[in-house]
């Protein structure tokens, strides 16, 4: 039986609750006995891992799946659970969120983590582990989230079963998925909230395209794609605009800087030299940004404006930020 990580005072919920890491005696009510038996089962056979944590963001439950899944050291463990905030730092300093500084990785997902928002995605870790995870808010004001590795799934789905909704070379979201994500989006900017598109164009790719070749550019694209992902969160949408065109939206922007930051990260990350046959290739990317709603409300005309802004940035120099004239102030610049 796989061992249940909890604590002797944590809580499933605000209210008094059976603790589910098998350290709190057993209740006395039978029928609360058998139901503290089914949710150990549930922990324990779940093929992949748990995390668990109450209306106070405390750690109730790492189950020994996902301490396998993640690599966790014991040495996490020594004394206890550790904290989520402990967690997402451990994770960030092994570079599972992707590039970037870890304490302001920590920090962006301690906010979301606050927003309780339900969720499914894909991850990719360092080491070439897919993982699919899925956050369900609990009624009790906790949060549940399951990991599973999709690695083999993955590996063997064919092209046609994503093509409906992926680009066949990067396996990003495809325009239409996109324009979806927007309207999504768009509807939560109705209600007040402020949210951004990137515009991502590679620097250089063209001349390494022609010195060595489509295979090896094809798999450079597939590899900005990944650390596209990587840099965003998870309620970030990556898609490719064009052969070397990316663009990203940012769900939410708490502030104009926020917008910013991520820009500069996606930099960092693509600066990173890539290992592709053999072959250590360097590469840039020049992006421009436009705000929804101050620049516009309308999808076209804001990738419009976020383009443009690339080609402002593309004629000052290369790895250059920009945004539209009308926004900078909101930049600070």
């Amino acid at each position: 039986m796989r061992k249940v990580v909890g604590t002797k005072d944590s809580e499933t919920s605000c209210a008094s609750a059976p603790a589910l890491g098998g350290l709190a005696p057993l209740p006395a009510n039978q029928e609360l006995v058998r139901e503290n038996r089914l949710l150990h089962a549930v922990i324990d056979n779940f093929p992949g891992g748990i995390l668990l944590y109450d209306c106070n963001q405390k750690l109730v439950v790492c189950n020994e799946g996902q301490r396998q899944l993640l690599d966790y050291p014991p040495a996490l463990f020594e004394f206890g659970l550790p904290t989520l905030e402990q967690i997402f730092r451990f994770n960030a300093n092994r570079g599972e969120y992707g590039p970037g500084d870890v304490e302001d990785h920590v920090r962006e997902r301690m906010r979301l983590a606050a927003r309780r928002e339900p969720h499914v995605f894909e991850r990719t870790r360092p080491n070439g582990t897919v993982l699919q995870i899925r956050g369900v808010p609990l009624t009790c004001g906790g949060f549940l989230s399951m990991y599973l590795d999709v690695t083999q799934e993955r590996q063997q789905r064919g092209p046609t079963a994503s093509s409906t909704m992926s680009d066949p070379l990067t396996d990003l979201p495809n325009w239409a998925l996109f324009e979806d994500r927007f309207d999504q989006v768009l509807a939560r900017v109705r209600r007040g909230q402020v949210a951004a598109i990137h515009f991502i164009d590679l620097d250089r790719f063209r001349q390494i395209q022609k010195q060595l070749g489509s295979r090896v550019a094809e798999s450079l694209l597939k590899g900005v794609a990944l650390r596209l992902c990587n840099a965003a969160r998870a309620t970030d949408t990556v898609a490719r605009y064009g052969e070397d065109e990316f663009v990203l939206l940012q769900s939410e922007v708490d502030r104009p800087s926020s917008a910013a930051k991520l820009s500069q990260r996606i930099v960092s990350a693509i600066r990173q030299p890539f290992d592709i046959q053999n072959f250590k290739i360097s590469i840039g990317a020049s992006m421009g940004l436009a705000l929804i709603p101050r620049d516009g409300t309308d999808f076209q005309d804001l990738i419009n404006i976020a383009r443009a802004s690339l080609q402002k940035a593309r004629n000052e120099t290369e790895e250059s930020i920009r945004v539209n004239d009308e926004s900078a102030a909101a930049f600070g610049v």
